[in-house]
């Protein structure tokens, strides 16, 4: 089976976890070299409960354009999965490709009245270059 999208050997993913979804909650990860955050998105490890969490992306202190998106309560299952992306159509948020620089950090910050029992997988992929 074809892959939808082709990512060169240049591409890396970063992986991260936060606690739940429950506001003031975040995930941290630093970027190990300069390139581009191309995508960004988060994996249920609990149901949300009580509401919608939205979930921010931020590099270095300031958001990503377009990277925020919601984990709807709704209906939620372990390993749903919500993200943002610049080359992903099927998105729940269009990106904009952001620089990042080695050492930035790139947080997932929740907020909504969204709460979660376990872990939510936090990832980034960078594109080198």
């Amino acid at each position: 089976m074809p892959l939808p999208y082709a990512h060169p050997l240049t591409d890396d993913q970063l992986t991260t976890t936060a606690a739940s979804v429950a506001t003031g909650v975040a995930g941290v990860v630093r970027a190990p070299f300069k390139g581009r955050l191309i995508a960004a998105g988060t994996m249920l490890a609990s149901t949300v409960a009580t509401a919608d969490a939205t979930c921010t992306v931020s590099v270095a202190g300031t958001a990503v354009t377009g990277g925020s998106f919601v984990i709807t309560q709704s209906g939620s299952a372990i390993g749903d999965h919500d993200y943002a992306s610049a080359y992903d159509p099927n998105a729940n948020s269009v990106m904009t490709s952001t620089v990042v620089n080695e050492n930035d950090v790139i947080k997932f910050a929740f907020t909504g009245s969204g709460t979660g029992g376990g872990n939510v997988h936090c990832y980034a992929l960078i594109r080198q270059g």
